[in-house]
């Protein structure tokens, strides 16, 4: 995977995923075309955790893909493998209320390491598909997996141990948007076939 070369050894991981009964070019492009600023869940959750203008000024501009509305918003985009995973990165202190963010590229993302900063890495990955049957011999159905991981790495130990207590209480909320993410992607991926 992608996302292993750009964070390989992180101090907190963590993956969701869901199974999505289409082929994975389907799904790839519901992902690239889902508008995460129109789930009442993750605008809620992100303007909770204070990134509520940001939302708000991403949302008042043109649309377009899910990585170009994700960079407007402050990511990075570190790398895409077209078809299978896009990667995304995020440079700053995020147990602050504003997060702290630092504008990073990707070369510099890859060898950050300030003391006092954390950097998170989190990629969106669709696995290859699989046939599982359906209906009797001979006949199978496309089915694949629809991950997401984040991982981040804190560098020194006041970092680690404020980030640690942030992800206590930030965890659940942060599940949550993926859920819904995740969700969100198989909904349109489903829909999408329906109309084809």
């Amino acid at each position: 995977m992608l996302l292993d070369r750009f964070l390989p050894d992180p101090d907190v991981s963590k993956r969701h995923s869901i199974v999505i009964p289409a082929p994975r070019e389907r799904v790839f492009d519901a992902l690239l075309r889902y508008d995460f600023e129109r789930s009442l869940v993750g605008r809620g959750l992100m303007g909770l955790r204070g990134y509520g203008g940001r939302v708000r000024r991403a949302a008042g501009r043109p649309a377009g893909s899910l990585p170009e509305r994700l960079v407007r918003f402050g990511f990075t985009l570190l790398g895409e493998t077209p078809g299978e995973e896009i990667v995304f990165g995020l440079v700053g202190r995020f147990w602050r209320l504003d997060g702290g963010l630092r504008g990073v590229s990707a070369a510099e993302f890859e060898s950050f390491s300030e003391p006092g900063f954390a950097k998170a890495a989190w990629n969106l990955y669709v696995g290859s598909g699989l046939h599982l049957p359906h209906g009797g011999p001979g006949l199978h159905l496309p089915h694949c997996e629809l991950s997401t991981e984040t991982r981040v790495a804190c560098f020194g130990e006041p970092a680690r141990r404020k980030f640690l207590l942030y992800w206590r209480l930030i965890e659940p909320f942060s599940g949550w948007i993926r859920r819904s993410l995740l969700s969100g992607v198989r909904r349109s991926a489903l829909t999408s076939s329906a109309c084809t």
